[in-house]
């Protein structure tokens, strides 16, 4: 396009030339020393410009011979360029198949010619995969003497491999020396976030929690669940240990839409109760009842062993206006009536109970109370029903060979009862036939 540009250009000017000295050719002197030349004005403009043309070929043409070692030296890097680049799709495309030897082969051939670390990474992966360790960790140490200035990459990239290898202990290594670099690598938090919840080191989880809140790094339902995962898991632990101060400093540091977690609520309150603290598990039990139900802190509540059972079965009974055939409640009554010696409110709260579908523990409970009021054959009674549900289905097998035994049984009965209803029958006619009655007969015997 330039080219045709110019021809255009030159085409115009020759024609104005043209136009110009078809009148007047005009003329133009040179004068050098004693010489004088004299030609016209046309030759002078085709002899310049021929000139023009000349110097520039020659000076393109000395350029050439100049610059050309230059010039090839950038041809080959362009070229080596090429296949390296060649060399390197080819094993990430292996890479990608799972083809790993063949993958490390292709990455490695072009690799030292090249100013990048991505050949030695992506052959890192390749190693790892084969479970060549070593190799793993000497290409990654390639790398980073290719490219320094890459640290954060490669330790990202040796941190995900030691992960994979199952080398934990390293790989938290590699991301705690990231995160101290560079503390809002969104890449180094995720990873330390798997890292942790795969080896459950939920402190160290609890640490960045703050971070992966803050730099977005999970959705909000995620971190939300991951949250709360963390916090439950610390305590457990913390319950675990029997150390009751280390349980409420637990409790104390949760954020506080977890402390209204009836899950995390029941952990809590539990350790409270198992640590004979019964007046604060009360005074958490019911705040937490009353602003959202849930059947397992209501069942807790009926756990409470305080100097107050009066008072406790009272607001029990407030629930109970709303929750008339909840088993649990009616469980959770039964009991706090028990303890509160109000025996009959007992026994009705644990029947309802029962029939609503307590439960073996409904059961227990209930025979409890009939024992004690002394009506053992039903409190027998009962314990064996609990036992049965508590148990499942028992033996079938045994169940199935009482049955069959029970039918075989009150067949002979029947058959018994039919042939002694016969001999009578037949006795009776013989007796009529000798003109007695049976009456008659037996008084005479």
């Amino acid at each position: 396009m330039k080219l045709l540009i110019q021809i255009i250009a030159i085409i115009c000017l020759g024609v104005f030339l043209a136009f110009i000295v078809r009148e007047d050719p005009g003329s133009a002197t040179f004068s050098i020393n004693s010489y004088v030349v004299e030609t016209s004005f046309v030759v002078f403009v085709v002899i310049s410009i021929a000139a023009i043309f000349a110097a520039h070929l020659v000076i393109r043409l000395l350029g050439s011979v100049l610059f050309a070692p230059s010039r090839l030296r950038k041809w080959q890097n362009r070229r080596r360029d090429r296949v390296a680049n060649t060399a390197l799709t080819r094993g990430l495309l292996a890479q990608a198949e799972g083809k790993w030897r063949q993958s490390e082969k292709a990455l490695l051939t072009y690799a030292k010619k090249t100013e990048s670390a991505v050949n030695y990474l992506a052959a890192a992966k390749s190693a790892q995969a084969q479970g060549a360790n070593t190799r793993m960790i000497q290409y990654l140490d390639m790398a980073q003497a290719t490219d320094p200035n890459a640290s954060t990459a490669i330790r990202i990239t040796q941190a995900e491999l030691l992960m994979d290898s199952g080398q934990y202990d390293r790989a938290g290594a590699a991301l705690e020396r990231i995160r101290t670099e560079d503390p809002k690598n969104l890449r180094a938090i995720l990873l330390m976030t798997k890292l942790y919840k795969t080896t459950n080191n939920w402190n160290k989880l609890s640490e960045i929690l703050y971070d992966i809140k803050r730099n977005r790094v999970l959705q909000y339902q995620e971190y939300n669940e991951l949250e709360k995962k963390v916090y439950s898991e610390l305590l457990h632990a913390a319950c675990a240990d029997g150390n009751m101060r280390k349980v409420k400093n637990t409790w104390s540091v949760l954020p506080p839409y977890l402390q209204k977690d009836a899950e995390l609520i029941a952990i809590f309150a539990q350790q409270l109760l198992d640590e004979n603290e019964q007046d604060e598990a009360e005074s958490i039990l019911r705040t937490a009842i009353k602003t959202h139900w849930d059947d397992s802190l209501v069942h807790l509540y009926g756990l409470i062993y305080s100097d107050n059972p009066y008072g406790e079965l009272s607001a029990a009974e407030k629930w109970y206006k709303q929750h008339q055939d909840n088993p649990t409640l009616l469980l959770t009554l039964g009991r706090l009536s028990s303890r509160s010696e109000l025996w009959g409110k007992a026994r009705s709260y644990l029947e309802t109970s029962v029939e609503n579908g307590g439960g073996a523990e409904a059961y227990h409970a209930l025979a409890q109370v009939l024992e004690h009021i002394d009506e053992p054959e039903l409190a027998a009674a009962t314990y064996r029903k609990g036992l049965e549900i508590a148990s499942g289905k028992g033996l079938p097998e045994l169940a199935a060979l009482t049955a069959k035994k029970q039918a075989r049984q009150a067949a002979l009965a029947k058959k018994e009862a039919e042939r002694n209803a016969a001999i009578e029958a037949e006795e009776i006619k013989k007796l009529e036939a000798a003109g007695e009655t049976k009456e008659e007969s037996v008084a005479a015997a």
